[in-house]
């Protein structure tokens, strides 16, 4: 029996943070006719991945609703940690919001030394955004099933490129790759637009993505009529 062509590997999700100072005296705020400036939303990662995406469609939403404009900031680096920094180190004013996720707020303090910002002291939540999950994505030149994928592995052992992007999506590449006993090199990068970018140009033989990227790339690549056009299609792959 074969399984529904995704492959859930990990969950993430998108919160929006903001510094305890503020958070402590919302009645004060709301005297003083909150929000009565621009507000400022740094999103830790490059543009056009899932975070960023998401964040400018609710930026958009929060200024449409409160006639304030919504400046959304992108800050990547460090797994997260450049952006929180920089919201950390704002005025404590409720202006500046931090679109965090599991990286940001629990993976970073576990495996980061002398991290620049303190998750429990720095902010306080305001909401959950929105979970996503993790796919195994080739090019559609490439191997149709992970049964596929893992005898190709094991036939070139080291040979064969792996994209992730987050530490968490890190962590979940390297468990499947020792789930299936195989031998493949990580390639790190910043975020999702990133890595979608690279499985299309084959610069990574397979990555593990969120579906927010990948499956628009599925969905709506050129057909396959052609050996070229075929190397610009993204497919996911099924169990055997």
């Amino acid at each position: 029996m074969r399984m529904a062509p995704r492959i859930l590997i990990a969950a993430v999700a998108v919160a929006l943070t903001l510094d305890p100072a503020w958070a402590q005296a919302p009645l004060e705020a709301d005297a003083k006719g909150y929000p009565n400036r621009p507000i400022r939303i740094i999103v830790p990662f490059p543009p056009g991945g899932p975070a960023d995406t998401i964040t400018r469609l609710v930026g958009q939403r929060i200024s449409e609703d409160w006639g304030q404009a919504v400046v959304i900031e992108n800050r990547a680096g460090g797994n997260t940690a450049i952006g929180a920094q920089a919201a950390a180190r704002a005025a404590s004013d409720g202006y500046t919001l931090l679109a965090a996720m599991d990286t940001t707020m629990v993976i970073n303090p576990l495996v980061a030394a002398n991290l620049p910002y303190d998750p429990h002291k720095d902010f306080v939540p305001i909401t959950l955004l929105t979970k996503t999950m993790s796919l195994v994505v080739v090019r559609s030149d490439g191997p149709n099933t992970v049964k596929e994928l893992i005898a190709k592995a094991k036939g070139n052992p080291g040979k064969l490129n792996m994209g992730a992007g987050t530490i968490t999506s890190r962590l979940g590449a390297l468990q499947f790759a020792k789930a299936a006993g195989i031998d493949v090199q990580l390639v790190p990068f910043k975020g999702s637009a990133e890595i979608g970018q690279a499985v299309l140009a084959g610069t990574v033989d397979f990555a593990l993505d969120s579906t927010g990227t990948s499956l628009p790339l599925i969905q709506s690549g050129p057909p396959s009529s052609t050996k070229s056009i075929a190397r610009w299609r993204v497919s996911t792959m099924t169990w055997p």
